[in-house]
């Protein structure tokens, strides 16, 4: 294929997914990592796209520069979830979110995924996630951005008493979340307990908790509750998840949004 075939090609998948990686790019279109990255470069200097570590999200029609090198921190490591939490962000941003809402976006390779797909105004957003936060920032300018600060992990999720104290103060009326493992017996848990002590403080000032859990955390069980099943309003998954698991919730009566390509099933 020639390179402006190749080219076009790689606006439209972008236009798509909002995010590519350069091995995808490559197995696509069976050239080097070396040529896709030339081919990045050049599409963002054309100002088409923004190079990230391992690939390139989309940008807005309406940003006049691209956020410096330093900003280029977000690395989707070549999650084998990666569409599955693309499309569960693009419907919780489409779907979930209004016009001038007050929301939390928590750190999380699921909620982050909300960020290229958010195009509602008038929005103010809270997040303790340092790569979330470079997401949205093109968007700064048509939405508020509010991050915490507090300890950076090693998930690039800041943590610990400064993050709670931020969040103790703020009123949101929607929250999103992430989570490890989703059991009928245990709820949503996760690994780390300084981390689930901040998302208990995030849950405690918000009108409506929205967990975003991709399929392969359905039957999984982590070392710390993060939240109850009944502290949840919304669950939005991927058609992979366990059908007996999803009527159970069903049965007791909780939302489940089951999503593929942003839209829910019957």
């Amino acid at each position: 294929m020639i390179r402006e075939k190749r080219h076009s090609r790689i606006i439209e998948i972008i236009r798509q997914e909002h995010l590519v990686t350069v091995r995808d790019l490559s197995q696509e279109f069976g050239v080097s990592y070396m040529t896709i990255l030339r081919d990045l470069e050049e599409l963002e200097t054309r100002g088409r796209l923004q190079r990230i570590r391992g690939g390139a999200v989309a940008i807005k029609d309406d940003v006049e520069s691209l956020p410096p090198p330093q900003s280029r921190l977000y690395d989707p490591a070549l999650d084998p979830q990666r569409h599955k939490k693309l499309a569960i962000g693009r419907y919780a941003a489409t779907h979930l979110v209004e016009d001038g809402d007050n929301i939390t976006i928590e750190a999380g390779s699921t909620a982050s995924n909300m960020a290229p797909f958010l195009s509602q105004s008038g929005l103010t957003i809270l997040t303790n996630g340092l790569l979330t936060s470079m997401m949205l920032a093109p968007a700064v300018g048509n939405l508020t951005l509010i991050c915490s600060g507090g300890i950076l992990i090693d998930t690039w999720a800041f943590t610990g008493p400064q993050a709670e104290d931020f969040f103790s103060k703020f009123r949101v009326k929607k929250a999103f979340f992430g989570a490890q493992g989703l059991t009928l017996r245990d709820g949503f848990t996760d690994p780390t307990p300084l981390y689930t002590r901040l998302k208990s403080v995030m849950k405690q000032n918000t009108d409506r908790v929205i967990m975003l859990v991709d399929s392969t955390k359905f039957g999984i069980r982590s070392l710390v509750q993060v939240m109850p099943l009944e502290d949840v309003d919304v669950i939005v998954t991927d058609p992979g998840a366990p059908q007996e698991m999803i009527a159970a919730l069903r049965e007791r009566g909780m939302d489940v949004r089951v999503v593929e390509e942003g839209t829910p099933s019957p």
